[in-house]
């Protein structure tokens, strides 16, 4: 341990030493709304429709959403130009100060295609797209300077804005049945892993906020694709989203959020999945298809030590009604959640081709408790690893120390069939037992592999069926139950 430190100290010191500096930071101001901003939300009822008394019971009641005021700003009279080739990052600007200063409303998009640098929000703006509208957004790295506040998986620094991008903003939106094209292509070939390196660091010896500063091609780190930070009261309905550089929506420290209706197409591209829900709550996706180069649906709270320091949860979610081909896994938490993950619903939702079906993981080191998590009726098909997996060892390097497990417990799975995975159910915990009280009921699995748990204590597998030919495997199990 004490060579490790030494070699991350050193690796700081040189760091501090060497580096090229960015651009300047320019950070973003907390947005003073003007006494004139007409904030209007309606409650939304979550569960009006449903006839399953089980979900009725869920923590979470309604959702605000927001109600925009009148004015529309079209960005064709603030001299944007749809020919797909004259960047109009000012013309995006002009629309959303003016249509702000009249109080909020709605920035039009008309058809055509619309280059830009990125889009930075303000309260009380809907940015609408007509069906036949489609925004491309720059591949010139430099449009993304000055660098903005954000959160590279799980800690929090400064980089490249995203293409997308609001900063304690009030009533937002993104609707209409365009498309928003990230042109990821030309992020996806950056070099980070030296960036990464230094980031992780940079957490892990608590190293100010302030001074975690990237964005240049030297030392940078590819942004999520539609960020939020410390906002409240978003939707985003009916579009279309495709090859963001990473991440592809991630709200931060953000609440009352509705998706609906959305189509995210980012496979192949690298670390790009498709909805990042990052130390959020009291969120609604619902009625979405997913196509991904990375986890599909995912919730996140920080990472290590960072994730502790700033120690706020994800919690109060529920998904239904979503579709997933591809991707690593259709719905995850972690491996970033050492802020804790609690009261979380997903249902109703199906997911075909990913590399796992529901995965819960957390390493070594992350801490954070994960409980309170209802998983149900969900149909997945041709899994290329584990149907369902639980672990608490997901890449960690064992001979880094002082371990801090993450802890799952409190998960219920049931009503879940798969056809054709290499594994069934995996549950992977340690010694000292940081996965228990799990209840699987009613789950029908075909699969090359039987159940697995290792280091777990009350699991309840109620009708359970693994068609396999292997026997199932235990160690170090306690209170398993199978009926």
């Amino acid at each position: 341990m004490l060579i490790f430190l030494l070699f991350f100290s050193s690796l700081l010191l040189i760091y501090s030493l060497t580096k090229k500096e960015p651009l300047a930071i320019s950070v973003v101001n907390v947005q003073h709304l003007k006494p004139r901003l007409n904030l209007q939300t309606i409650p939304i009822d979550i569960f009006a429709n449903e006839k399953d008394s089980d979900v009725a019971n869920f923590s979470l009641k309604t959702i605000n959403q927001p109600i925009f005021p009148s004015p529309v700003c079209n960005i064709s009279d603030y001299g944007a130009i749809g020919d797909g080739k004259t960047k109009n990052t000012v013309a995006f600007a002009d629309a959303i100060e003016d249509c702000f200063e009249k109080g909020g409303g709605q920035v039009l998009v008309p058809s055509g295609k619309w280059l830009t640098g990125p889009i930075h929000f303000k309260s009380n703006i809907n940015l609408h797209l007509d069906k036949n509208a489609e925004i491309l957004f720059s591949t010139d790295f430099n449009d993304y300077l000055p660098v903005v506040f954000s959160r590279f998986e799980g800690i929090e620094y400064y980089n490249y804005s995203p293409p997308i991008y609001a900063n304690n903003c009030r009533n937002i939106g993104i609707t209409g049945e365009g498309i928003l094209n990230g042109q990821g292509q030309v992020w996806w070939k950056m070099d980070i892993m030296k960036s990464i390196d230094e980031i992780y660091a940079m957490g892990e010896f608590n190293v100010p906020v302030s001074k975690r500063v990237f964005g240049t091609e030297d030392a940078g780190l590819r942004p999520s694709f539609i960020q939020f930070v410390n906002c409240k009261n978003i939707l985003l309905e009916d579009v279309s989203i495709k090859n963001g550089p990473m991440w592809t929506i991630h709200p931060i420290y953000s609440s009352d959020i509705i998706i609906r209706r959305i189509a995210v197409n980012t496979n192949p591209g690298k670390s790009t999945d498709g909805i990042d829900i990052d130390s959020s709550r009291d969120i609604l996706l619902e009625d979405s298809f997913f196509n991904t180069g990375d986890d599909a649906i995912v919730i996140k709270s920080g990472k290590d030590q960072d994730g502790r320091r700033v120690n706020k949860p994800s919690e109060n979610i529920v998904v239904r009604n979503c579709s997933v081909i591809n991707g690593h896994a259709g719905f995850a938490i972690g491996s970033e959640m050492s802020g804790n993950v609690n009261n979380v619903l997903v249902y109703h939702c199906n997911f075909w081709g990913s590399q796992y079906g529901i995965r819960l993981k957390g390493t070594l080191l992350t801490g954070g408790v994960t409980e309170n998590i209802l998983i149900k009726n969900i149909t997945m098909q041709k899994i290329l690893f584990d149907a369902i997996q639980i672990t608490t060892q997901y890449e960690t390097a064992l001979n880094k120390e002082p371990f801090m497990p993450p802890t799952f417990q409190n998960i219920t799975m049931q009503n879940i069939s798969c056809s054709r995975a290499k594994g069934s159910i995996s549950l992977i915990g340690l010694d000292n037992t940081k996965i228990k009280n799990i209840f699987f009921k009613n789950i029908t699995i075909s699969a090359g592999n039987n159940l697995v748990v290792q280091n777990a204590s009350n699991v309840d597998f109620n009708h359970v069926n693994i068609k396999t030919e292997k026997e199932p495997e235990f160690e170090n199990a306690h209170n398993i139950t199978r009926e």
